[in-house]
Formats: C-alpha cells, structure tokens, sequence
C-alpha cells in the first residue's frame, strides 16, 4: 500500500512536470490575400484548411518559430508554393498578407508580415468549402480539356468531366465553366454544373457558371437548383 501511495505521488509530479513543460498555446496567425487569390495553408507539416480560402485564421499556437507552406492557386498559371519561416509572439495575432512580389503584376506571390495585435479570444475557422479534399489546377483542367475533345459525343465528354472532377475531390468554379463550354449541348452543361456544385471550392462564385449557358430556359433551371442548395 505504501508503495503504492508513493508510485502515485511521483506519477502526479510527473504530470506536473510534464504540464509545465508544455507551451502555452496563446499565439494566433492570420493569413489573407490582397487580391482574393485562394490558397491552402499548412503549419508545421499539418494542413489548416483542406478547402483552399482567400483568408485563413489559425488561434491557440504555441509562441516562437513555425514553418509555413502555402499552395496558391492561380487562373491560368500552375500553382505557387510558398515556405516562409515566422515567429509568433506570445499574446499576439500575426497578420500576414500575401501580396505580389512585382507591383502590378498577379503572380509571383510574397507573404509580408502587416502587424501584431493583442490576441484575446479564439478565432474564426477558415472559410471555404470543407468538402474539398484537393484542386483541379492549370495542368489538370487542361488535361480533362483534351480527353473531352477527343471525344466525338457530349454523353462521353460529360461522363468524363464528372469522372475527373470526383477523382480529383475539387473543382474552382472559373475551371468548371470551361470544362461546360467544351460541351455542346445545353442540357449536358447544366447536368455537369448540378453534379459539380458538391465538388466547387468557391461556391460564392458558382452563379459564374450560368455565363456557360446560352438558353434562358436553361440558366432559370440552374438558378432553381441553385436556390434550392442554399435555403
């Protein structure tokens, strides 16, 4: 009984120890882009938000040194992966912004530390789609883009745009209005922007897609559809 009591007080000084030991999680980091581009954020090996998002809030960090990788997405260009070294100060929200590296242009990318601000309460999670696992990018659209073209039949190019868009696991939505222009027919292109809508990572850009449609019938049906999603 005695060395019982005695294993339990060196186990509760262990755990005391080990507590202290722990950094306090009273850092927070704050990410956005100055032209809305989307991208995805990962701290330290772990991935903040699966949905790619123009702005990324991540609260309850340890203070000190982290490594940041962020995947940019970009229109008509291969993404661009960043890695930045930052310190966090304890007490405090670092704001980031990413911004272009040549005044004027688009691409390529920076992050640039803003400010610090007083870090009192926990902060929102990050926006975006948390259905989407992974993003089409340039290389990908651009291979789908061929094998629907060397199809004779918009039944096969539309089996095949879906195919691709649920391996992938995520669409943008400027990349599903071009895979619904390669097809010819209207009833086809709206069947692919009802079956994509679960896959669009920039579902606040969906309405984008009926500029694909040429009929008023058909961009009401989408419409419908649409509203009907979001009630």
């Amino acid at each position: 009984m005695k060395r019982f009591y005695i294993l339990s007080i060196l186990m509760l000084c262990l755990m005391q120890v080990v507590h202290a030991q722990q950094p306090a999680l009273d850092a927070a980091i704050l990410v956005e882009t100055q032209r809305g581009e989307y991208f995805q954020l990962t701290i330290g090996g772990r991935l903040i938000n699966p949905a790619p998002a123009p702005r990324v809030a991540v609260g309850e960090l340890p203070a000190g040194r982290h490594i940041l990788n962020l995947r940019v997405l970009g229109r008509g260009r291969r993404a661009q992966n960043i890695t930045a070294e930052i310190i966090l100060a304890s007490g405090y929200e670092s704001v980031y912004t990413l911004v272009p590296t040549v005044p004027g242009r688009a691409f390529p990318l920076v992050l640039r530390k803003v400010e610090d601000v007083p870090y009192s309460r926990p902060l929102p999670p990050a926006g975006g789609n948390e259905v989407c696992q992974y993003v089409m990018d340039q290389q990908d659209v651009d291979r789908v883009l061929r094998f629907m073209k060397d199809e004779g039949f918009d039944d096969r190019r539309l089996d095949i745009a879906k195919g691709e868009i649920k391996l992938a696991g995520g669409i943008m939505t400027e990349d599903l209005y071009l895979l619904m222009k390669a097809i010819s027919f209207e009833d086809r292109r709206v069947a692919l922007a009802k079956f994509a809508y679960n896959y669009v990572c920039d579902r606040q850009r969906f309405s984008r897609v009926l500029d694909a449609l040429d009929f008023s019938n058909s961009k009401r049906e989408l419409q419908d559809f649409l509203y009907k999603e979001i009630r």
